[in-house]
């Protein structure tokens, strides 16, 4: 080999390990993005999640604040996962396969994995909820029954899947929506039982929400953190009867819900209303039948009787 060939070859092989060692260093950096009250730390082959993670958690934060009302004066910083290992170690625990994130309000810090884009949104705002709402029990001495964790981290989200929507409005029809007391014991039900459990505690959010107007759910929180009680609670806050209040939220949920019923119902429905008709339609035709065989046979009957005086009646007989 020539000295020209041997420094070609020499300049390919210190270009490759530069590229190399380039390629290795830009996977070995985590990057940073985020906003005033937000931090998102991943790796660059999940910068696409953490666009999303930044989006959702902003979202999240800016509605919870307004709901819970509770001021944000320190920054959350999210730790976005690649792996499963990585996950253990920044939890420092070993976590099972399908536990996807961890919150920690002391350090205000959330751990998630990266999921993918469809999920990762939902992820981070209800890991921020958690985050949140110890924050609020923390001035209140709050302790929160499930329905109101669950309930706030999809209301954090913003709205129910189409779903869980249409779960709602079969159990509106059926009579089977759970009253507020029956929540906390359907989380460890049947698989119907929990996800009606947890479609049911977004309405109630959304509804006590609602009640309360510009205050959000603090007020409920604050008395919560006062008596110590759920029932107790509500009914110093909102200012109205346990049964009054809930009769008024599952009549809500009918209303909301009840035209998003199941496709599968509607399609029952359709089915009944098309029997329904054919049977009507049938029962229509006979009866036409009946009275034009009637008509026919009374008919008959007359020209019979015509014939028969035809023939009994005496002519005179003719001269010759």
């Amino acid at each position: 080999m020539t000295g020209t060939g041997r420094g070609a070859l020499t300049w390919t092989l210190l270009l490759t390990l530069c590229v190399v060692g380039g390629l290795s260093a830009e996977r070995s950096t985590r990057l940073v993005q985020g906003t005033d009250e937000l931090r998102v730390a991943y790796w660059p082959a999940d910068e696409a999640q953490a666009k999303i993670a930044v989006q959702a958690g902003t979202l999240a934060i800016t509605r919870l604040k307004h709901t819970l009302g509770l001021e944000l004066d320190q920054r959350i910083y999210i730790d976005l996962c690649h792996t499963n290992k990585e996950f253990d170690e920044r939890t420092a625990q070993k976590n099972d396969p399908w536990v996807h994130g961890r919150a920690f309000p002391r350090q205000n810090r959330v751990v998630v994995k990266a999921i993918g884009p469809v999920r990762i949104g939902k992820l981070v705002a209800h890991e921020i909820l958690h985050i949140l709402l110890q924050r609020k029990f923390d001035e209140t001495g709050a302790r929160a029954p499930r329905w109101l964790h669950e309930g706030l981290a999809k209301y954090a989200t913003g709205d129910l899947p189409r779903e869980e929507r249409q779960l709602l409005g079969q159990a509106a029809t059926d009579g089977k929506l759970l009253h507020i007391k029956e929540l906390e014991a359907a989380f460890n039900g049947s698989p119907e039982q929990v996800s009606l459990a947890y479609a049911q505690s977004y309405t109630l959010v959304d509804f006590l929400a609602s009640l309360e107007g510009q205050a959000g759910l603090s007020g409920f929180l604050e008395e919560l953190g006062n008596v110590g009680e759920v029932d107790r609670a509500l009914v110093r806050a909102y200012r109205m009867p346990i049964s009054q209040l809930e009769r008024e939220w599952l009549r809500e949920i009918a209303r909301i819900y009840l035209p998003q019923r199941s496709p599968h119902m509607l399609d029952n429905w359709v089915w009944i209303a098309i029997v329904v008709l054919f049977v009507a339609a049938v029962i229509a035709r006979l009866a036409r039948a009946r009275v034009i065989r009637r008509r026919m046979q009374e008919q008959e009957r007359i020209h019979q009787l015509t014939e028969s005086e035809v023939l009994n009646t005496d002519y005179p007989e003719e001269e010759p």
